[in-house]
């Protein structure tokens, strides 16, 4: 098979690393299409692979637009010069339109309903869209649904288990309790007018009465909060991850990847997403702060709450443990709607 791959976001090399490596195992052409943006292209030269950047994240509105155009001319030439038989991303739109011209199918792989401007380019674009059962809309006849989420793809159990090898270059021991604070840029397209943490001082202070604190961020740490950042490779984070007493932070698909790996998960956005409102009403595997629940206050007293209690490893494996019985292996979802689609 002849397989492009459009990687617009670092949680989009995530998303599809167990199936590029499959598909290269297996012999298959892999054309790596990517876009500069946050730890996307670092994370691929830690890889080795070989990817063609198409474009970088600009600002506002007409960056956007400006940006569209620039990957999709260069993904439209490419698509053609490797005769490729099935394009998949996750939120398409900046390959959506090079697909279509092409006439190649394009599988879409999303879960994020508040992405207006991107959904609007790809969704009447796609031949196929797949979502988690929790999407909060109905996409009409091309829409599958699935169980699980999306993070299950990389973090599944059958493909990853945490190695505690990871933990040394962040100067932590195995067993040593800590809280993974992640604050995100703000900067997508569907992020305009969102915010989470409002006094990062605050936080760090409250958490780390329990622990240490690690921080990965998006954006530069103030002078005297730079010696709690993370250190260590950009591909070991979710090594890192597995091993925290508590994730909280601004990002949803964080705390989605630490409801995976049966860590408690804090999400803190004015904005919320249709997944992480069933990891908490279904499993209380996350706790969501979003909408007119958005502060950082009620947030931090739900961290409090579960840091403080000892009872909390013990509880959440259980949680966890329920949780993984009930969803599917995402990649594999992955490997075979692309082999269907490949042959037509």
């Amino acid at each position: 098979m002849r397989i492009a791959v459009d990687l617009s976001h670092p949680a989009h090399f995530h998303f599809f690393r167990n199936a590029i490596e499959t598909w290269k195992m297996q012999g298959h052409d892999v054309l790596i299409l990517a876009r500069e943006k946050d730890l996307t292209l670092p994370l691929l030269d830690e890889t080795g692979w070989p990817y063609q950047c198409l474009s970088r994240a600009r600002q506002g509105k007409s960056g956007l637009a400006i940006e569209l155009v620039e990957h999709g001319s260069k993904a439209w030439r490419l698509l053609g010069k490797h005769r490729c038989q099935v394009v998949v991303a996750v939120s398409g739109a900046f390959i959506a339109y090079a697909a279509r011209l092409r006439g190649i199918p394009l599988l879409v792989y999303y879960d994020t309903e508040h992405a207006k401007i991107a959904n609007k380019i790809s969704y009447p674009l796609a031949t196929r869209i797949f979502t988690p059962r929790a999407y909060q809309q109905d996409l009409g006849a091309k829409h599958e649904r699935y169980n699980g989420y999306q993070e299950l793809a990389y973090l599944h159990p059958s493909r990853f288990k945490p190695d505690p090898a990871a933990l040394a270059v962040e100067g932590l021991q195995p067993g040593e309790p800590f809280t993974f604070v992640r604050l995100v840029s703000w900067t997508s397209h569907h992020d305009t007018h969102d915010f989470g943490v409002t006094n990062l001082h605050e936080v760090v202070r409250r958490l780390e009465k329990y622990g240490r604190v690690l921080i990965s961020a998006e954006s530069p740490l103030p002078d005297d909060l730079k010696g709690y950042a993370r250190k260590g490779r950009h591909g070991d984070v979710h090594h890192v991850l597995g091993f925290a007493r508590l994730f909280f932070g601004e990002s949803a698909t964080m705390a989605s990847e630490a409801a995976q790996l049966g860590v408690p998960g804090i999400f803190l956005s004015t904005s919320s997403r249709g997944y992480t409102d069933e990891q908490e009403k279904q499993y209380q595997m996350v706790f969501n702060f979003n909408g007119e629940r958005a502060r950082q206050e009620l947030a931090l007293k739900c961290a409090e709450e579960i840091l403080a209690d000892p009872d909390t490893p013990r509880l959440f494996r259980q949680r966890h443990d329920r949780m993984m019985q009930e969803v599917i292996d995402v990649t594999a979802l992955v490997l075979e709607s692309v082999q269907q689609y490949a042959r037509q």
